[in-house]
């Protein structure tokens, strides 16, 4: 019962259209809405053709990336709409990211996001705070941090300072 929840939830998700499309010039995508453009002058001019912007805040930017892109240093999941949403700030800085690979991230080994991690082992999102300074992630393997000795798979938080949040 379980498995056939999650097989219909999964379908949904990969089939569910897309409300914004960043391409060359503006058009009309498939629900009418005016789509986006990333201009030369944005933060994010550096991200490739097809990137879909899916959605805007106030101080976020959420996009798709149409294949595995290198952002600031690391190899970010991308698959067009398939699940893989990377975010970031306003100034151009990941605020989430899904690694395609693992990656050493400010001294801290973080670990590589599958389908099969987000189903069955916690989340894998890196999420970093606005200065750019690691927020938080899955660790790729076993390691001691401020003393504190943690086990590949458990996930990790700092603050703002990049001191260790431990769990209370």
């Amino acid at each position: 019962m379980k498995m056939s929840f999650i097989l219909v939830l999964t379908t949904i998700f990969l089939i569910s259209p897309v409300n914004v499309f960043c391409q060359e010039k503006p058009t009309k995508n498939k629900q009418n809405a005016q789509s986006s453009q990333i201009k030369n002058d944005s933060p994010l001019s550096f991200l490739p053709k097809g990137t879909i912007i899916h959605k805007r805040t106030k101080d976020k930017i959420y996009v798709f990336l149409p294949h595995n892109t290198k952002i600031q240093g690391l190899l970010c999941r991308g698959d067009k709409h398939q699940g893989w949403e990377t975010v970031f700030y306003t100034n151009g800085k990941l605020a989430l990211a899904w690694l395609a690979k693992p990656a050493v991230i400010q001294g801290i080994p973080c670990a590589a996001a599958s389908f099969w991690t987000e189903l069955f082992g916690g989340t894998a999102a890196v999420t970093f705070h606005p200065d750019g300074k690691l927020a938080g992630c899955k660790l790729a393997k076993d390691v001691t941090i401020d003393g504190h000795t943690f086990k590949k798979g458990d996930y990790v938080r700092f603050d703002s300072k990049g001191k260790l949040i431990l769990k209370k």
